[in-house]
């Protein structure tokens, strides 16, 4: 097992191509893994020092772990990148490869002497099974391991009329009642497109900062400047055909918004919004119904919430789906 460690924003660019090629081979990826998602990330949110670990097996791609290096309350931190805003980020390793990966990266980690502490979060019970597989549990069974903030998802089967016939009746009468409300102050548009729409993003934006300034927070967008990442992004996505963006309007001005990253199987719903001055009407929730019919229609395996525990995601069916931090200090492993 061959570690090649790039620190340069060009290098990853060099490798950009077979790393998307390797990535969608690894069952398990998300969107927020592709080069797409993280080199994006970089741009806009990258500091100190790229410190991308790509493992070869007979020159092929076994393993990418992409990590930066940077000063963190008084110590040197490896963290992985896409940290802060991406709801998934276990690192992508071929399953036929994982112990020898796993060993290759303590080894790495042992004999670097430029790191205090690996600070490793949103990463799923496999991705912690497999960190802990190998070496003597030399990474997590030494380290210190949390419970992050989860995810949820929809699992997607059959027909639509038969899944909603099994979410409660309290749901399906209020969902009812709201859409009659609406109907009578206008007409009603759901619309789905694959198209980085610039207008729709804008008012995705605007609609998100105004439904959080309503409660007297900033919101997700605002707290982290990550407007332009979301245009930039949301353009690289629908050059490979994976951007949806579904949107609802009454009297043709949009009331509810989401974007979301189809990986093939699955939808990522990312962020949605609502405009605060009709949260009578229930539009956000008429939003998410509208859909989830679409995603039965086009034969989703799943609808994806990201991160979050909001009681109506879980009232339309979704399922908790547990994510870890892995904290480690050089310490940790024996070394001062």
């Amino acid at each position: 097992m061959r570690l090649e460690v790039i620190d340069t924003f060009g290098g990853l660019e060099q490798i950009r191509g077979e790393w998307a090629a390797f990535e969608r081979t690894v069952e398990g990826r998300t969107p927020f893994q592709s080069p797409e998602w993280l080199l994006t990330w970089w741009r806009h949110f990258g500091s100190g020092e790229l410190q991308m670990l790509v493992f070869r097996a007979e020159c092929a791609m076994a393993g990418v772990v992409p990590l930066f290096r940077h000063e963190w309350q008084g110590r040197r931190q490896l963290t992985l990148m896409g940290s802060g805003i991406s709801d998934y980020l276990e690192p992508a390793i071929a399953p036929e490869h994982r112990n020898e990966v796993i060993e290759r990266l303590r080894r790495y980690l042992v004999e670097s002497d430029d790191w205090d502490i690996c600070d490793w979060q949103d990463m799923g019970r496999a991705a912690i099974a497999g960190l802990a597989a190998e070496a003597g549990s030399a990474l997590t069974g030494i380290g210190r391991l949390q419970e992050d903030t989860p995810c949820s998802e929809i699992r997607l089967s059959g027909e639509f009329e038969e899944y909603w016939a099994h979410r409660s009746k309290d749901l399906r009468r209020n969902l009812k009642r709201y859409g009659q409300r609406a109907e009578e102050t206008g007409p009603i548009e759901f619309g789905v497109t694959c198209r980085a729409d610039g207008g729709l993003i804008d008012e995705l934006i605007r609609l998100h900062g105004d439904r959080w300034g309503k409660q007297g927070q900033p919101g997700m967008v605002a707290a982290n400047r990550s407007g332009e990442f979301l245009r930039e992004v949301a353009g690289e996505f629908e050059r490979r055909g994976l951007l949806r963006i579904f949107a609802l309007r009454l009297r043709g001005a949009v009331v509810a918004i989401s974007i979301g990253f189809w990986d093939g199987v699955k939808l990522y719903s990312y962020l949605s919004a609502f405009d605060p001055r009709f949260e009578i009407l229930g539009f956000g929730r008429r939003l998410l119904y509208e859909s989830l019919r679409h995603a039965y229609e086009q034969r989703y395996s799943a609808w994806n919430f990201c991160r979050g525990e909001e009681a109506y995601k879980f009232s339309f069916g979704a399922e908790r789906i547990a994510k870890y931090r892995l904290t480690l200090r050089r310490a940790d492993l024996g070394i001062s």
